[in-house]
């Protein structure tokens, strides 16, 4: 697909307790993912949250709408991007002492020209993510 952007990081992590706390809290997305400027919990069903995204970046595409799903028992933070600057999914998981963040998303047809750049920018903006959320 043409806007399709997918990639993975990893970082090993030492306390999976103190990082699964910190990725699990959805409203504190801010202090570790830099191009969300602020996440707003719009509502809770059946286990889902339903959430409104101020990205970090200014203009008229900065606010997007996602559906996710914080999982305890599996240590799982699945993040679907339902309308905005992107669409799809982000899955973030604390599993045998490795904390990885997969992307799999679709950039909107604005941004196709800039896609390489996005990539690059969406990727380093995760990895600093998760230095973030594996810093005591």
């Amino acid at each position: 697909m043409l806007g399709a952007v997918k990639f993975r990081v990893e970082r090993r992590v030492v306390d999976e307790e103190a990082v699964w706390r910190r990725l699990s809290r959805l409203e504190d997305m801010p202090k570790y993912w830099g191009g969300h400027r602020r996440v707003e919990v719009l509502g809770v069903n059946s286990g889902r949250y339903s959430l409104k995204i101020t990205f970090a970046f200014p203009g008229p595409l900065n606010v997007g709408y996602a559906e996710a799903a914080v999982d305890e028992a599996r240590r799982e933070v699945l993040l679907n991007y339902v309308k905005g600057p992107f669409k799809g999914v982000v899955k973030n998981y604390v599993a045998g002492g490795v904390l990885v963040s997969d992307w799999d998303i679709t950039i909107n047809a604005l941004f196709i020209p800039l896609k390489p750049w996005i990539s690059s920018h969406f990727r380093k903006g995760a990895e600093h993510a998760l230095e973030r959320l594996t810093s005591p």
